[in-house]
């Protein structure tokens, strides 16, 4: 039967794939976006799918979501369960991988569509509907994400290097009413990842008299774990004497491995040590156990209150974040059976004498939630407007790059060894976008040191919009996710390929929350004078970089104008080597970004470049070899 149910299945895909391709030339433009949220009332993870436009033939042939969950071993692992589909679809748990060496810190769960109704979404442009749903028997570990196709480093297209798993990730839909059968008609995520609520108890619910519970948590504005205990009576004598908290979190080999490091004693009097580590043990090979031990000159250290948790000690990680970090369960863990396979004694132990005699463990549990770790991240956000494209009539640039359908699929810019965000590659989608968030051409960003601004530490590559947003090349996010970059202030400049660069006047404050820096603003400062041309309120970068040498120059050495003219010149087509010969193409030539580079008669790209430097605002004599020089350190 289940074979019989298989060729059906398959047989109804091969129809429909024989449909689509029918219906290709008239299939059209749009796609996908995809959306989850947690449902508090149901305690449910629901996954939502919004149309673009309304696909005709609307007949919906495989998708793929995948979701990335925190990482964390044993009973807390995020397991799902109850997975419920839209009626006249089939989704299934298809592929679930733990911790990619690509990006440890997550695991990654890919969900598969068969369309027992291939019809049965019947999509409306700008509709949003549930696709399916799904319960995680285990407890909240934090928060749930869609993958991005576009920055995630465990996502690698079938035409790129494999990733470690050889799997396939990507976000994936195909509607016949959508395209051809190997295009991909997903768009991109919106919305923020589901939260459910996580019941992490700030003091034991029900403490015991002579006791006490350990808690281990992480802060993220100093990016270390501290772990704190929380007394359920007060000790008479207060005399400890020992103490050990064992520390299990995922494992991992190499520079990868959790590392403690600045191990910091919060309690006067008491030092604490790493005592003892297990990596991977037989019990349990997806963790490793650290155990701290304390030693005492003063037994008296601890000046615990009532009701109140004491912090004991504080440690950093040198290693990767790799996930949840938890106490060890004495009850539950099986490491913790003795005799173990290492013939430890990994136990969480404390004994004070106010609570009973040096022989008894005062111990009594844990309360809270595992400690979750995360990267620093810094989220981008940025605005330019080019003077070359820009229109005064509409305040929008030009699109003229785009609807010539010459705009690049790749960006022209050189990659480098540094911390990088965006795509270098354009989706279709995007290139067939029109309106205020039509692409204009490819930008970029660079970060730079806040005390030596001449250093670069990141780039970031996207598109500008019309509206002069820059956006993400795959997605069209225009917020754009830095890893490894350590938040905190640094100069931004934009750069385009026949423009002048600009840059902050000063370090901008940069993190977690998105922050805009927008250079189309007049009032926003920039580094150095007149680094860009301004009209009202609206500023826009310098046009007429025709040699990329960061000057203008119309006439002398070195002069843009030269550029212009000899591209002109030597354009293999003319033949007779007219000056006022149309040459089109992208070219850098293109001052006025119109598709074409004209040295001589109508809308040719020198005047531009002329007018700019007898305008320029320091050039009072109007002279002609005037030379605007590029505002950077």
């Amino acid at each position: 039967m289940r074979v019989n149910a298989l060729t059906t299945r398959l047989s109804t895909l091969a129809c429909l794939l024989l449909i689509q391709i029918s219906t290709a030339a008239w299939a059209a433009d749009g796609g996908v976006t995809y959306r989850i949220a947690w449902d508090a009332d149901a305690a449910r993870y629901r996954v939502f799918l919004r149309a673009s436009s309304t696909p005709s033939p609307d007949l919906s042939l495989t998708a793929q979501v995948t979701l990335r969950v925190p990482h964390v071993t044993g009973t807390s692992q995020f397991h799902i369960t109850d997975l419920q589909s839209k009626p006249g679809t089939t989704w299934a748990l298809g592929s679930q991988v733990t911790a990619p060496i690509e990006n440890p810190t997550f695991d990654y769960l890919s969900f598969g569509f068969t369309p027992l109704d291939a019809k049965a979404f019947a999509f409306k442009a700008g509709e949003e509907q549930e696709a399916f749903s799904f319960k995680n028997s285990g407890p909240c570990i934090g928060t749930v994400a869609l993958m991005d196709n576009a920055t995630d480093p465990f996502n690698q297209p079938p035409n790129n290097p494999k990733n470690s798993t050889n799997t396939n990730p990507n976000n994936q839909f195909a509607n016949a009413g959508w395209g051809s059968s190997d295009d991909n008609d997903y768009l991109g995520n919106t919305g923020e990842a589901a939260s459910c609520p996580m019941d992490c108890a700030t003091a034991p619910p029900a403490p015991v008299p002579n006791s006490v519970y350990y808690r281990v948590n992480w802060d993220k504005t100093d990016q270390r774990y501290h772990v704190y205990m929380h007394p359920g009576s007060m000790p008479t004598p207060n005399m400890s004497l020992t103490s050990q908290v064992t520390l299990k979190m995922p494992h991992a080999s190499g520079t990868d491995s959790f590392k403690v490091s600045n191990l910091t004693s919060a309690v006067s009097g008491i030092t604490w040590t790493e005592s003892s580590r297990i990596n991977a043990p037989k019990e349990d090979t997806t963790a490793d156990y650290l155990s701290f031990t304390m030693n005492t000159s003063n037994p008296k250290g601890f000046q615990w209150q009532d009701g109140k948790a004491l912090e004991v000690f504080s440690f950093a990680n040198s290693g990767a974040c790799l996930g949840a970090v938890a106490l060890m369960n004495n009850a539950s863990d099986p490491f913790n059976i003795i005799p173990n396979s290492m013939d430890t004694n990994p136990g969480n132990q404390f004994a004070n004498l106010g609570w009973g005699s040096s022989d008894t463990n005062n111990y009594a549990g844990n309360y809270g939630c595992p400690a979750l770790c995360n990267t620093p991240v810094i989220n981008l956000q940025a605005r330019v407007v080019l003077q070359g494209a820009y229109d005064t009539q509409t305040k929008l640039m030009r699109d003229t790059l785009r609807t010539k359908k010459l705009l690049p699929s790749t960006a022209p810019y050189k990659t480098s060894t540094l911390p990088h965000a965006g795509s270098q590659q354009v989706a279709s989608t995007l290139l067939d976008t029109s309106g205020h968030d039509a692409p204009v051409d490819w930008v970029q960003l660079v970060l730079h040191d806040a005390n030596n601004p001449t250093l670069r530490i990141a780039e970031v590559t996207g598109l500008v919009q019309r509206d002069g947003d820059i956006m993400d090349a795959q997605t069209g996010s225009t917020t754009f996710m830095l890893d490894g970059v350590t938040p905190g202030k640094y100069y931004v400049s934009v750069h385009h390929r026949n423009h002048l660069d600009a840059m902050s006047a000063a370090p901008i404050a940069l993190g977690n929350t998105p922050n805009t820096v927008d250079f189309s603003r007049a009032t926003t400062p920039t580094y150095g004078s007149h680094a860009r041309t301004v009209s009202g309120e609206q500023a826009l970068l310098w046009a007429g970089n025709a040699n990329a040498d960061g000057f203008l120059i119309a006439q002398g050495p070195s002069n843009d104008a030269g550029s212009i003219l000899s591209n002109v010149l030597l354009a293999g087509d003319n033949g007779v080597y007219t000056t006022n010969y149309k040459l089109s193409g992208y070219q850098a030539t293109d001052t006025n970004m119109d598709g074409l580079s004209i040295f001589a008669g109508p809308s040719n790209d020198v005047d531009l470049l002329l007018g700019n430097v007898l305008l320029h605002p320091v050039n009072s004599t109007f002279s002609a070899n005037y030379i605007i020089r590029q505002q950077l350190p």
